[in-house]
């Protein structure tokens, strides 16, 4: 689901992408890198963190973002070599299974009403020893399930979800952090 014109003001504002950016920086460091590492940026929309992360680190980054709009603004502000975007589902991702070191999503996924299918499209994605870094939502699950229930059209993650999801796909919990309703989140993708 592409975000709303009101959205877009608040999420594309310089001081919050910078916020968002820093973020991103901050649960990388919970991460031994290694220079040349591919990074996938899930729903990266103007690709203010990625470029951030293109710029302070030694990774190989790529943005995707289901709305060309925001893509075409990511490609205007691209001037790094090892950055690049393009348009693409998070539920149908074009790209070859375990091709990224390391997949990142931020306020993304309640976005989507099946987010479970972007959840797993991440998971694919990702190589044996990589890392997935997941920030957003994370409701109870009595709560999701009202939640979808008065609005269908979006996604909302509930915390039991995510943990399903995560021991069914081999995911290792690296990090977690979750306070008022937002949880951030690093697995490791085990053999």
């Amino acid at each position: 689901m592409k975000m709303t014109v009101l959205e877009k003001y608040f999420v594309n504002r310089p001081g919050h992408t910078r916020t968002v950016a820093d973020r991103a920086l901050e649960l990388l460091g919970h991460i031994d890198l290694e220079a040349g590492w591919r990074y996938l940026d899930v729903g990266c929309g103007v690709g203010s963190s990625a470029g951030v992360i293109a710029r302070e680190t030694n990774l190989v980054v790529t943005g995707i973002d289901v709305d060309p709009k925001q893509i075409a603004a990511a490609n205007d502000g691209a001037a790094h070599q090892n950055l690049h975007f393009r348009v693409m589902d998070a539920t149908a991702l074009d790209f070859r299974d375990g091709e990224f070191d390391i997949v990142a999503t931020s306020m993304m996924t309640h976005h989507i009403q099946g987010w479970e299918r972007a959840f797993s499209e991440m998971v694919r994605v990702l190589r044996t020893g990589g890392y997935l870094i997941y920030t957003d939502l994370a409701f109870p699950s009595w709560l999701a399930r009202a939640g979808r229930r008065l609005i269908p059209f979006i996604g909302l993650p509930s915390t039991g979800a995510l943990r399903s999801l995560a021991v069914g796909a081999g995911l290792t919990t690296v990090y977690q952090a979750q306070k008022s309703g937002h949880v951030d989140t690093i697995w490791l993708k085990s053999a």
